[in-house]
């Protein structure tokens, strides 16, 4: 890159990337790394944006204040909901109570969050074939210079509409999503005001809805098999977007949970007991 494309790439104005890090589910070493270079960065660009994204995972006063401020300061965002990865929901539910826009974007793996009228997901296939590559950037850039112009809807005001017009009843697990991140958005608005920016960013941390560990045992069916257990236990990370470590001590069952929703907590175990349990 010569001195002059440098020049023209640091005077472009900053998308804050929201996505999943490290490697997780049943995707391949490196995946997302992969969909960063070879989707959501080239697509960023060709839309006339610089790609930041915020990568080290150790929580400290240092990152949560970069994470804060792109959220807060940068004029665009993506958000790839792929795996439904409990942080980068918590990210958006920060952006969204700011109202800033976003592009939403996943693979045709993960199920669809918010499939309701008005609010637009562009989708990727997660084999990245190159054909599928170069339209999946295509549609990204157009989404987002769509976005930019006003052209998409704010998902936060969909939500709330949708939350508030809701009948009583049993709700949906993407429904409680919905509703959480309406919550985390209300939240972040009583506070924002009242505090400094590392400060009220680290309390919501603190009182984040995502566990960071929980443990369970449960007694296994008679005759259950280890490849039984490991291709249910599969099925759930794949559902849910959640990490399990489980381990076999004879009829028990040793379950360690990582990063899940509060809300989700119980369906998981229930689901779990109800298949090998």
């Amino acid at each position: 890159m010569d001195d002059k494309e440098q020049k023209k790439t640091s005077e472009r104005e900053k998308c804050f990337v929201m996505m999943p890090i490290s490697d997780q589910g049943d995707y391949p070493e490196g995946h997302f790394q992969k969909v960063y270079e070879q989707i959501l960065k080239p697509a960023i660009e060709d839309a006339g944006y610089e790609a930041y994204r915020v990568d080290e995972n150790a929580i400290s006063d240092r990152i949560i204040d970069k994470i804060f401020r792109a959220i807060q300061e940068c004029p665009m965002a993506l958000c790839d909901l792929s795996n439904r990865n409990p942080n980068v929901l918590y990210e958006l539910g920060l952006r969204q109570a700011y109202d800033k826009p976003v592009v939403l974007v996943q693979d045709e793996k993960t199920e669809r969050i918010f499939d309701v009228s008005g609010i637009s997901t562009v989708q990727y296939m997660s084999q990245r074939l190159y054909e599928e590559v170069l339209d999946a950037r295509e549609r990204i850039s157009k989404a987002i210079v769509e976005t930019k112009e006003g052209k998409q809807n704010s998902i936060v005001k969909i939500v709330q509409a949708k939350t508030a017009q809701r009948p009583s009843g049993d709700i949906t697990k993407d429904e409680k999503i919905e509703i959480m991140l309406s919550g985390i958005v209300n939240d972040i608005k009583e506070i924002k005001d009242e505090r400094n920016t590392t400060d009220w960013y680290m309390t919501l941390q603190k009182e984040s809805p995502f566990v960071g560990r929980r443990m369970y045992i449960i007694h296994l069916k008679q005759g259950i098999t280890n490849s039984q257990i490991h291709q249910e236990i599969k099925k759930i990370e794949k559902k849910y977007g959640c990490a399990v470590k489980y381990e076999r001590k004879g009829d028990l069952l040793n379950l360690e949970f990582f990063d899940i929703p509060q809300f989700l907590i119980h369906d998981i175990r229930e689901e779990i007991k109800n298949c090998i349990g």
